[in-house]
């Protein structure tokens, strides 16, 4: 077993932090959660088999093949508010809530005009940005605290904090086979950070002036860097487009990061006992992986109305380790144990789908509606790791496109939601009431903004 410690080492403060953990933004674990361009901004990332235009450097290289005309995206920009809350999170009757307002990733993309027959392009996106602060504090008893008697008073700090930022940097290369078959291909490096804090403050009080006070705490944070490719074939026959992509799993580069960890409990009451143990490790290697992905997709139109459908799958992620560090001591009553700090990732297969309508109300005029699911990757029996949020949202979009002479001006909103239970909370010891089991709810509502010209 990689962690080998007595409950005593609080294991009733990392419910805690798992609680918190809990509590994190909705895109660490899900694939659907952005999109790109100004046309799939509306249409929620519905285009693997659409017709074409700079977005598909992404969503399908095969269809940049057979776009119209060289474009450069200018601005994809898109502003997001999430309101994340627990449900008793805080205690009794309060809820924990965290609310934020932030940019959400973007594509810059254009166009190399240095082929004769094939198309190259360049492309810069944002797949996944979280930035998340929660903290919460409370007096009152709480089974999460160190364990006593006669209890006069009590008091609780929580705080998680968590940013995630990965970007892709990439090149396209599209041919067409013929007039109206394309295929394509997008390699990209992807670089991926991340730096995750939890810790719980805790102390309590009984009518004999004894003490318990607990600080536990545990942070870690990496680089790494990956390459991978995005290859697709697109089709157009009549009214009707097609198209496959397949990405492929990330192939490491290099990466490393540091672990830190502090578990203390002073307890002058004996119920527990006195417990220390610290270790902080940096220069350790690290990994991440990311899964096979395949997608296709359809629309047809006729007359002003254009449908469009996807669906996308990924494979899963067997369990490996993020960081792995050396294992240290923690000195408990019942004598020292040991503890080995080691982040942990594993995915489940994915699958999505969607749909979205476009209608053309002018030349120039279009509106777009779109519905596609975003299912999460992490199992929510698994206790909060690397990823914490296990989110199944549901995303609605709508929106419209103005053109005005070479210019495609876009202006939308997008909306998500989902409840899930917080992940399970570690065993109390006997004698200590269970922590409830609680529910919590994530909103997000983004505003949409973007600008394409084309030559």
């Amino acid at each position: 077993m990689r962690v080998r410690i007595d409950w005593r080492v609080c294991s009733i403060v990392a419910a805690l932090i798992g609680l918190c953990a809990g509590t994190a933004v909705a895109q660490d674990s899900n694939y659907w959660s952005s999109a790109y361009g100004t046309r799939a901004l509306l249409l929620g990332g519905v285009v693997t088999g659409s017709p074409g235009d700079i977005s598909s450097v992404y969503y399908n290289p095969g269809a940049f093949a057979l776009a119209r005309n060289a474009e450069l995206l200018l601005a994809g920009s898109a502003y997001q508010y999430q309101r994340v809350s627990v449900d008793g999170g805080s205690g009794p009757g309060r809820s924990l809530v965290s609310s934020v307002i932030a940019a959400v990733p973007s594509l810059f993309a254009g166009e190399i005009p240095v082929l004769k027959t094939d198309r190259l392009a360049y492309s810069f996106l944002g797949r996944q940005e979280v930035n998340l602060e929660l903290d919460s504090r409370y007096t009152g008893s709480t089974p999460v605290l160190p364990p006593m008697t006669n209890q006069v008073f009590a008091a609780t700090e929580l705080g998680f904090k968590q940013n995630v930022s990965e970007n892709w940097f990439g090149i396209t290369w599209a041919h067409k086979l013929s007039p109206h078959l394309g295929i394509g291909a997008s390699p990209y490096v992807a670089v991926r950070s991340q730096n995750t804090h939890a810790s719980v403050f805790g102390e309590t009080g009984d009518a004999s002036n004894n003490l318990a006070v607990m600080n536990v705490s545990r942070d870690f944070d990496y680089l790494h860097w990956r390459a991978l490719a995005k290859l697709g074939l697109s089709g157009v026959h009549d009214s009707l487009t097609y198209g496959v992509a397949l990405t492929t799993p990330g192939a490491a580069l290099f990466g490393g990061g540091q672990i830190r960890s502090n578990t203390t409990l002073v307890d002058q009451s004996g119920a527990v006992g006195n417990v220390a143990g610290a270790n902080y490790q940096e220069d350790l290697k690290a990994n991440y992986h990311s899964p096979l992905q395949v997608g296709a997709g359809a629309s047809y139109g006729w007359r002003a109305t254009r449908v469009h459908l996807a669906a996308e799958w990924n494979a899963e992620v067997p369990r490996y380790d993020v960081l792995h560090g050396s294992s240290y001591t923690v000195r408990t009553p019942l004598g020292d144990s040991t503890l080995t700090p080691v982040v942990e990732e594993k995915l489940d297969a994915v699958f999505n789908y969607g749909i979205g309508i476009e209608q053309r109300f002018r030349p120039t005029l279009i509106g777009y509606a779109s519905f596609h699911t975003d299912n999460s990757g992490r199992d929510n029996s698994d206790p909060a790791n690397a990823s914490v949020t296990s989110w199944d949202l549901k995303h609605i979009s709508g929106g419209v496109t103005w053109h005005v002479m070479r210019s495609d001006f876009t202006f939308g909103a997008s909306t998500a939601f989902a409840s899930q239970p917080v992940p399970p909370l570690p065993q109390t010891p006997a004698g200590t009431a269970a922590p409830p089991n609680l529910q919590s709810h994530v909103m997000m509502v983004t505003l949409l903004a973007g600008w394409k010209i084309s030559f």
